[in-house]
C-alpha cells in the first residue's frame, strides 16, 4: 500500500508551496500535547502548533470533550440569519474583558479571511461616511494569509508575486521602532 505521502503528492496541492521543489509532504498519522507522529513512527515537536491552531496541544483531553458534547447537541448552524447559544456565550464573555468601546463581535473562521473582513470593514466604513479611500497602510515582512486582500497587505514574497497585478494598493512602512518612528510618523503626515 502507497504512503499517505506517495498518496497526498498524487491527489493534493499544499498552500504556500512550490510543487516541483517541495520534497513530499510528511503523513502525520496522530498527536499529543506538541508532538506529532508520522507513518513511520518518527516524532517531530510541532513548534507553531499547526500555524497556532492547536495552541493548547493536540488531542488535549478538555478541548475533544467539550467538542463531543458540543457535537452531539448541534454540530454546526449557518450564521446568516440564524445563531446559538455558544456563540452568544463567548461573546458575552470576550466583550467583558474587552475595552470599553467594544460592543460587537465578528466572528471569523481563520486568518486569512480575519483580514479580508478587517480590509472590508475598513474601507466600508470610510465609504459609508462618505470620504471612500482606496489605499491600505501595511507593514514591510508581514505575512497575512492568502486570500487576495491578505497577500496585498503581506510583504511581497514569491507565494504571491504571481498575483501582484491583481492586488489593492498597499502603501508599506516599516515596523515602527524607537529608532525610526518620528521619520515614519513624518512620512505619513505628508
Amino acid at each position: 500500500m502507497k504512503s499517505i505521502s506517495k498518496r497526498d503528492k498524487e491527489n493534493i496541492w499544499h498552500p504556500l508551496t512550490q510543487h516541483k521543489r517541495s520534497p513530499e509532504a510528511l503523513g502525520i498519522v496522530r498527536a499529543k500535547g506538541s508532538i506529532l507522529y508520522d507513518e513511520s513512527g518518527r516524532e517531530y515537536i510541532d513548534g507553531i502548533a499547526s500555524w497556532y491552531t492547536a495552541m493548547y496541544g493536540h488531542c488535549n483531553p478538555h478541548i475533544i470533550d467539550k467538542v463531543v458534547h458540543q457535537m452531539q447537541k448541534l454540530d454546526h448552524v449557518i450564521f446568516t440569519g440564524f445563531t446559538h447559544e455558544p456563540a452568544v456565550k463567548l461573546a458575552e464573555e470576550l466583550l467583558k474583558i474587552l475595552p470599553k468601546n467594544q460592543n460587537k463581535l465578528f466572528f471569523s473562521d481563520n486568518g486569512s479571511t480575519a483580514t479580508e473582513i478587517g480590509i472590508k470593514m475598513a474601507l466600508q466604513y470610510h465609504f459609508n461616511h462618505g470620504k471612500p479611500r482606496n489605499v491600505l497602510l501595511a507593514f514591510e515582512e508581514g505575512f497575512h494569509g492568502d486570500t487576495f486582500g491578505a497577500m496585498s497587505v503581506s510583504g511581497l514574497s514569491v507565494y504571491n508575486g504571481p498575483f501582484e497585478d491583481f492586488f489593492l494598493d498597499v502603501e508599506r512602512i516599516p515596523i515602527p521602532n524607537s529608532n525610526n518612528i518620528e521619520g515614519i510618523l513624518k512620512n505619513l503626515s505628508s
